[in-house]
């Protein structure tokens, strides 16, 4: 008779932290969604008609903790913004992770009010592992002796490093897994608070960052690294620069602040962070910033590796929305993943990932692959107006396939067929109705390469 072989099952508790505009926002006193709708169409027209968003804008009572707006949980349907692009429900990374733990009641989903900081959110993250952890500890299934391990998207990887570092949560923590995490920020952030003179923004591009310039958590972004260009020498950004494209100054000089701190802490702590890195895409990695506009810039500023003065420009590409290097911690071994930023947690690489830590089993070789996509195309068209796709890391048509499908019940729509072009792949498909629809690229065995666009009248 074959003995009886357990499987294994994650002991600790878990909390899954979500990305910025990961989380369901209502209005406190009417019950109203504001953010995070069912009906993914709603985003095309509050994008570029309405007035949906104004009610988001971060207030000084908001700051006070007013309460005016609630989180209420982790984002069920797609979401979309412009230039940020699209946002992925997290109901498959819940589900599996809960399935991978001794029980479901191990498994906290923390939506936080992405608009406010990563301090605030990560204070009340404390008062919520606390809880949680407790909880557990005391139930039927739980130990006496589990610990935390935190499974963060995006932005909410600084707020649980905000926790785990600056706020001290060290010992309760026993490993921290982060999927496309902005640890030195994201360029695309100070890219997307430029006012755009000169050359004037579309509505919906306009609305966000009517939005945007009042979010402490949207500065929370902003990139530490060296990203300005000036010419012979590079820099690293400073409120001054935020202030001189359009965005509010001191949110900026806090939110730097913040993230220096932040940095500090994390070079002391001793606990074991995963990092799943995307890489592949067409990514903003530095800018230039003149006339009060910041230019975004598709490479990096590295010293001249022969030793001179002067600098070069490099296309390190990342997932899209962060370059690779400022995805991970020094000291970390990052796993890699041809990925676009808003469906690193969603697919199946990102799942593994997050519940190979959780159960304790070692990552494995599962996301070796030889062919590794990119996929571009805007993030923003016209009904009736074509949209370009485009495929990199791949030159035969015949081992790629492209597909689009509708957001909200995954209706086909198309499947455009690719050509060979200068090196890369295209295809065209033109919507015929506003609404958000996803596009995939698939070659080999690792899950397709998506992104969300947005079909508006």
């Amino acid at each position: 008779m074959a003995p009886d072989v357990e499987t294994a099952l994650g002991r600790d508790a878990v909390i899954v932290i979500p990305g910025i505009m990961g989380s369901e926002l209502v209005d406190a006193a009417s019950g109203r969604t504001l953010w995070g709708l069912a009906d993914v169409g709603w985003y095309a027209s509050a994008w570029t008609t309405g007035g949906s968003f104004e009610t988001l804008a971060v207030t000084d009572e908001d700051r006070a903790g007013s309460g005016r707006i609630k989180a209420t949980r982790l984002l069920r349907f797609p979401a979309f913004a412009p230039v940020l692009r699209g946002f992925e429900p997290y109901t498959a990374l819940l589900r599996q992770v809960r399935r991978v733990t001794r029980n479901p009641a191990a498994v906290l989903e923390f939506p936080y009010d992405w608009r406010l900081s990563i301090d605030h959110s990560a204070r009340m993250l404390a008062a919520a592992a606390e809880q949680h952890l407790a909880t557990w500890r005391a139930h039927p299934d739980g130990h006496r002796d589990a610990r935390l391990v935190l499974v963060a998207h995006s932005m909410g990887g600084l707020v649980a490093t905000y926790l785990t570092g600056v706020l001290g949560w060290t010992d309760a923590v026993r490993a921290f897994v982060t999927l496309g995490t902005p640890f030195y920020g994201a360029a695309k952030s100070a890219e997307l608070l430029s006012t755009g003179r000169g050359a004037p923004l579309p509505m919906p591009r306009r609305r966000l960052r009517t939005l945007a310039v009042t979010l402490p958590g949207l500065y929370d972004l902003l990139p530490s690294y060296r990203c300005v260009d000036e010419g012979t020498s590079a820099r690293r950004l400073v409120a001054g620069d935020v202030e001189s494209i359009g965005g509010d100054g001191i949110l900026a000089a806090e939110a730097l602040d913040r993230r220096e701190r932040l940095l500090a802490a994390a070079a002391r702590s001793a606990i074991r962070v995963s990092s799943l890195v995307g890489v592949e895409q067409d990514t903003t990695q530095s800018l230039v910033i003149a006339d009060g506009v910041a230019e975004a810039r598709a490479y990096t500023l590295q010293p001249d590796p022969a030793g001179g003065r002067g600098l070069v420009r490099v296309d390190r590409r990342g997932d899209g929305t962060v370059y690779r290097e400022a995805a991970s911690l020094p000291g970390v071994e990052p796993l890699h993943l041809p990925q676009t930023h808003g469906a690193l947690a969603a697919k199946a690489e990102g799942i593994a990932h997050a519940c190979a830590v959780v159960t304790g089993v070692e990552k494995g070789p599962w996301l070796a692959a030889e062919v590794q996509l990119g996929l571009g195309l805007p993030d923003l068209v016209k009904v009736g107006q074509p949209v370009e796709v485009e495929v990199s890391g791949c030159d035969d048509p015949a081992a790629v396939t492209c597909r689009v499908t509708d957001a909200h019940d995954g209706r086909a729509v198309a499947q455009p067929l690719l050509v060979r072009r200068d090196g890369r792949l295209t295809a065209r498909f033109a919507p015929v109705r506003a609404g958000l629809y996803r596009v995939e690229a698939k070659a080999g065995g690792l899950s397709a390469v998506s992104e969300l666009v947005l079909v508006h009248e």
